[in-house]
């Protein structure tokens, strides 16, 4: 083992482990995994300070532990293995070409990958938010994310314990804070290349006072830098293997770059000792390890977006800001959720309801009721719920459509074309397809009902990547022009995400307001939003693989609550469109409404078991990533929705 670095010289402070490591780590090794565990410090709870509020969440199960302790028990635990270690020395790419077996665990800078990066395909990306690693001697017993405002900007630390008396603290920020703060300019550790940024140190040390308790942060080799989204496209050639950050990143707010190399290395060493063919090993090491990180690189970009754009997002009630940092991710489900902390999740619903004025009776137990039910107040028009139905253009009777809409209990109806109802009995207004770039035609959008919607095709790319950018200025243009509203739809639609007016088959089918049966009175419809069909034999809260019929949801679930979905999975899409959404929704102003898929069922939230339409829609809706819900008909018999009041 080459090591550049001596003995008892460690960058960083301290190292987290989720419960599923540390019992991997059991099963593969007792005996390093009890010395582990003997040096750890063990966390079950989430503290979150925000600006208004202090929360704490509980249900959680980690261990942390000094870099430095950890270090050493791996080194004597391979030396009494047999391991020759060599401190000190760095190994020059291609100097160990000779050997049976390469192992380059040299981290995301890795000099070793990087000095032939064609032979794994290798590529990296840049956050954009600058963050540094510190330590404290001020008590934490929490892992704790504390929030601050200061003239330039919002600052935020994440902090956890590792030791008695000793806390890790990642301090990150936009850039245009930290530009401002002056933060960005070259300090004194240009003239100390193994130094700290001192300056920024002292500075910091200074805006989080109030969370220190007198306390000070402490650097090591502390600088600011920007997060290295590692990826490759093969981890082996020849007898050569990657591991740990050297192959792939994680965003530090998902989990540890040590977490996943520990796991790597479990993984490459049990395909070494099942297969005496290198090659033979490390693709069954890769096919292993692969889907689990992809799954992990997955979550942890949109975590990273959450911590770059935090800021945007303190204006919200702590309790449903607290909730929608929790569901950065699609990791965890609202089951899971609720059996963590469901007093927290309770606080959030009702903060929502309040905002929408259904604050519940004093009194009355809490208890989930789905987002859909709250009013909202779009211009001068109250809606009395977050349900949206489209009637298309084609449609050949538009008032018996909206009036059946009407006894569904639907909020909103949106017209496509240019016409006008006679004193309809619920809510109306109009949706237009703009040109793109959000222009359209004067005569047409003043022919509109209003409230005005323009729909919006809403790409698959990262919804803070140019797309986003691109999308965020096209409805800023519509909103410019009289919009007060967008419906987003998934551009392309996936297969079983599909977008108001689609078909759940290739039979032909009725659109919204036409007649389906003669013989079922006058003004009879399909009941159904955007010219959907809906099968009664779906199960609620499921969705039909239109190929085969089989069920496609709920995504499948751990006991813990967390999702196990393949990469790819409709949690992962729909999430997507929330990044987007969110956006959208927080920079221009805009009222944002998004389709969910044909057959999802109005069940209040936990009714349903696993991963389900209802569960996600509704916590879209209370952490405030979208106002409202574009949807066909239920499967099963819709809840009361009550009307404001």
């Amino acid at each position: 083992m080459y090591e550049r670095n001596a003995p008892h010289e460690a960058n960083g402070f301290g190292v987290v482990f989720s419960a599923r490591t540390m019992s991997r780590l059991r099963r593969s090794d007792p005996e390093t995994h009890a010395r582990i565990v003997r040096a750890s410090v063990t966390v079950s709870d989430m503290e979150l300070r925000h600006p208004r509020a202090t929360l704490r969440y509980g249900g959680f199960d980690f261990s942390s532990i000094s870099r430095q302790t950890l270090l050493t028990i791996l080194q004597e635990q391979a030396a009494s293995a047999g391991a020759v270690l060599h401190f000190g020395h760095h190994a020059a790419p291609g100097s160990l070409d000779d050997a049976d077996v390469v192992v380059y665990a040299d981290g995301a800078n890795s000099v070793q990958r990087d000095a032939r990066p064609e032979r794994f395909g290798t590529t990296v990306r840049y956050g954009a938010s600058p963050y540094m690693w510190l330590g404290t001697e001020a008590p934490f017993d929490a892992a704790t994310f504390a929030f601050v405002a200061t003239k330039h900007g919002h600052f935020a630390a994440h902090a956890y314990p590792y030791a008695e008396g000793l806390t890790t603290v990642v301090v990150e920020t936009d850039p245009a804070t930290w530009q401002a703060s002056g933060m960005d300019r070259p300090a004194d550790h240009a003239r100390n290349p193994g130094g700290s940024d001192e300056a920024s140190l002292e500075r910091l040390s200074e805006l989080f006072a109030d969370h220190l308790g007198g306390h000070k942060l402490l650097g090591n080799r502390s600088r600011w830098a920007t997060f290295r989204i590692v990826r490759n496209a093969r981890w082996s050639e020849g007898n050569a293997v990657l591991l740990g950050d050297a192959a792939h990143t994680a965003h530090f707010t998902v989990g540890s770059g040590t977490k996943l190399a520990m796991e790597d290395a479990i993984a490459l060493a049990a395909a070494l000792d099942r297969d005496a063919d290198p090659r033979a090993a490390f693709a069954a090491y890769e096919r292993e390890r692969r889907a689990l990180v992809t799954r992990t690189q997955e979550w942890a970009e949109p975590s990273m977006r959450w911590w770059e754009t935090f800021g945007r997002r303190l204006h919200m009630a702590p309790a449903q800001f607290g909730l929608h940092f929790m569901t950065r991710t699609s990791a965890l489900t609202y089951e899971g959720l609720r059996r963590r902390f469901a007093d927290r999740v309770d606080e959030a619903e009702e903060a929502y309801r309040t905002a929408g004025g259904t604050a519940a009776r004093p009194g009355a137990a809490p208890g989930p009721a789905h987002g859909v039910a709250a009013p909202l107040l779009l211009g001068s028009v109250r809606l009395p719920n977050r349900l949206v139905e489209v009637v298309p253009e084609e449609c050949d009777d538009p008032a018996a459509a909206v009036r059946a809409a009407g006894a569904r209990g639907t909020g909103l109806v949106l017209l496509r074309g240019a016409r006008t109802l006679p004193r309809p009995d619920v809510a109306v207004g109009s949706v237009l397809r703009p040109e793109r770039g959000g222009g359209a035609a004067a005569r047409e959008t003043a022919a509109r009902t209003a409230p005005l919607f323009a729909e919006v095709a809403c790409p698959a790319a990262d919804a803070w990547g140019p797309a986003g950018d691109e999308l965020t200025a096209t409805v800023r243009a519509l909103v410019a022009r009289g919009c007060e509203g967008v419906l987003l739809t998934p551009d392309p639609p996936p297969s079983t995400d599909r977008a108001p007016g689609s078909r759940t088959d290739s039979a032909p089918g009725p659109a919204a307001g036409t007649r389906t049966d003669p013989g079922t009175g006058p003004g009879s419809r399909t009941g159904t939003a955007a010219g959907t069909r809906i099968d009664p034999g779906t199960a609620a809260g499921t969705r039909t693989d239109p190929g085969t019929g089989s069920p496609a949801d709920p995504v499948p679930v751990r006991a813990d609550g967390t999702r196990t979905g393949p990469v790819g999975d409709p949690a992962a899409r729909w999430h997507a469109l929330l990044g987007h959404a969110e956006r959208v929704r927080t920079e221009t102003g805009a009222v944002v409404a998004v389709p969910v898929p044909d057959g999802w069922a109005l069940d209040l939230p936990g009714s349903t078991g696993g991963d389900a339409w209802p569960t996600r829609v509704h916590l879209a809706l209370v952490t405030g990533r979208i106002d409202l819900v574009v949807s066909a008909a239920p499967t099963v018999t819709r809840p009361a929705v009550p009307a404001a009041g």
